[in-house]
């Protein structure tokens, strides 16, 4: 298993790591999945204070043509991947994202799922 991120969605998170030194953002990773890989075409921001729950999600998925295929978030940290471990988000990547000293990214892709408990398994992330 490994995630592709597509051009555009890189150039749209690279335009928020670029507003602020510490961003605290997330929203969905919009594409699909093909096989053992999931192609994030594009990022779907989310506003500030927003929390997941099965009902919002099904009602943006909806909205996005059921394209959502994961999650992203800035900082990349275990706090919001936590939130995420739960049934809806079961089968999906997460997407933590750091912004480096020069201005870069760093990402940390997991895939979410399931054991007798839900848990982020470490998956590699193509550009």
């Amino acid at each position: 298993m490994d995630a592709y991120l597509a051009a555009e969605a890189h150039q749209a998170l690279k335009a928020l790591g670029s507003l602020s030194a510490k961003p605290d953002l997330s929203g969905f990773l919009v594409g699909h999945k093909r096989g053992h890989r999931f192609f994030v075409e594009k990022i779907f921001l989310l506003p500030e204070g927003f929390r997941p729950t099965l009902e919002n999600y099904h009602d943006l998925n909806r909205l996005l043509d059921d394209k959502i295929i994961g999650f992203f978030a800035f900082p990349a940290d275990a706090k919001h991947r936590q939130r995420l471990l739960q049934p809806f988000a079961c089968g999906k990547l997460f997407l933590g994202v750091r912004v480096n000293k020069k201005g870069g990214l760093r990402f940390e892709s997991y895939l979410i799922d399931y054991a007798d408990r839900f848990f982020a398994s470490p998956i590699k992330l193509r550009k």
